[in-house]
């Protein structure tokens, strides 16, 4: 993209935000213009980045970690700010809308916070942009023999299988989506260990077995989608409905389909983001009604559709935590709580003394069995330094980003960076979830023993089949 094409384009995007903006703002009622400002705002620094990263960049943009996280920072605040507007503020309805009416909350206080969603979505893209640097995302495979990648494939596979296998009949009878949260409750400490590995292993074995799929896509096309559709089903029926491991297989497998086959272009990409948000909105009413299709159905009539509360769970928590700043409420906190990032990666799974969303859980829903709400950046900056903690956390998040893919653009060719890259494009989503710093402890404690398992294995294939070969030819001669 030239420059002038640039400023075209810029143009443009304003010239349409502000077309928007009149459109609605003459059907709104004036105290929801609180609302709508911000939320043209939030579309104007996403519809700014997306040129501005297209201009150092180069097209496909849906290969692009900082991309995909800007799109969900953008879903989780216009879906809100559009609750907001459509029902007229009336949020009885809905799990996550209930728990904030009961905050009785003022139009201005809820735009309010979606500004500073506004800052972090914009403190992201800055970071983002500073360190990206302008070289594009293309891959190279590395040159292998076909029998080495059909044997890696298919023991993958079979330790993909054990591990589903053992994670499911390990757990405890499962008839609703709250008890699946407490499955292996009944196990002992070493059982829960071992269900725990495999549940952690499971997740990088499936990304390798990708990976080495994608690589090889025009000799197995069935078998990669055959996989890639198997594992996000079961993650919903397995968990009773839950969307964020679904939602993570099927953006492995697009990241890897953009990367190895064919880059998505925009209007597919848009396409496949509008599809997702259907799905997370139509599982969430099956689970509300535990799969029950006839009562579903006849409450979809009766009701209507609005946007799944999911896309709330960020907004939730981080408008509560800074109405509870202006309030000088914030509950005790322990300063170790500020690092938890960096402390759980010494310290065993189960430790939660100092995870931010078990302290919420712990001040706030103190009967409740699991943590209900998830916390992310946003929350936690109204904990420690309110908006210029969120804007240090905002760029921190976007240079960390930009971080990951200038790594992963230094060692492209290697399989293990590919899987890598991956898990964090399509767990990008967590980190507005939970934290910055978030992809640390899978990274350390479930990707770092795979690759040397799996590098491992390779060896051990190739090397095998070199002594073999040996073999027969000393026989020969």
């Amino acid at each position: 993209m030239s420059r002038q094409d640039l400023l075209r384009e810029v143009l443009f995007t304003m010239l349409g935000l502000l077309a928007l903006g009149c459109l609605v703002g003459s059907r709104v009622h004036t105290a929801q213009l609180a609302i709508l400002y911000p939320t043209l705002a939030a579309l104007g620094v996403f519809g700014f980045f997306s040129l501005l990263l297209r201009y150092q960049v180069g097209d496909g943009l849906f290969g692009e970690l900082g991309f995909i996280y800007m799109v969900f920072i953008l879903a989780y605040t216009v879906f809100p700010a559009f609750t907001f507007l459509v029902v007229d503020l009336d949020l009885a309805s809905g799990w996550v809308w209930e728990k904030l009416s009961l905050l009785l909350p003022a139009p201005a206080a809820l735009g309010a916070h979606l500004w500073r969603h506004v800052l972090f979505s914009a403190g992201v893209g800055v970071g983002y942009l500073w360190l990206r640097g302008t070289a594009p995302l293309k891959v190279s495979h590395p040159e292998e023999p076909g029998w080495l990648n059909r044997r890696v494939i298919l023991v993958l596979g079979g330790l993909v299988l054990v591990c589903v296998l053992a994670v499911s009949l390990m757990s405890a009878p499962v008839t609703t989506y709250i008890e699946n949260y407490t499955r292996y409750d009944h196990l002992g400490w070493l059982p829960r260990k071992f269900v725990s590995l495999c549940a952690r292993m499971k997740q990088g074995f499936f990304v390798a077995l990708l990976v080495f799929l994608f690589a090889n896509y025009r000799q197995y096309r069935v078998l990669t989608w055959i996989a890639v559709l198997g594992m996000a089903a079961f993650e919903v029926v397995f968990s009773f409905g839950s969307r964020i491991e679904s939602l993570i297989v099927l953006l492995m497998g697009f990241s890897l389909y953009h990367l190895n086959v064919k880059p998505v272009n925009m209007k597919k990409g848009l396409a496949a983001c509008l599809i997702l948000a259907g799905l997370f909105t139509g599982v969430e009413v099956l689970r509300s009604y535990d799969f029950d299709l006839s009562m579903a159905g006849g409450a979809v009539s009766a009701k209507g559709v609005n946007p799944a509360s999911e896309f709330g769970a960020v907004y939730f928590t981080g408008f509560h935590l800074y109405e509870e700043r202006a309030n000088d409420a914030i509950p005790p906190k322990e300063t170790p709580m500020l690092f938890n990032d960096f402390i759980s990666l010494v310290m065993p799974n189960d430790f939660k003394r100092w995870n931010p969303q078990y302290w919420y859980a712990d001040a706030y829903f103190p009967d409740s069995v699991v943590p209900p709400e998830t916390m992310g950046p946003i929350a936690d900056s109204a904990i420690w330094g309110g908006e210029l903690d969120l804007l240090a956390r905002s760029l921190l998040n976007g240079l960390f980003f930009a971080f990951i893919v200038r790594w992963f653009l230094a060692r492209q060719g290697k399989w293990w960076s590919m899987a890598v890259y991956v898990f964090c494009f399509a767990t990008s989503i967590m980190t507005l979830k939970y934290s910055i710093f978030y992809h640390l402890n899978p990274l350390f404690k479930t990707f770092l023993p795979t690759i040397l398992c799996v590098e491992g294995l390779r060896r051990a294939i190739a090397w095998g089949n070199r002594s073999r070969r040996g073999e027969a030819a000393a026989v020969q001669s």
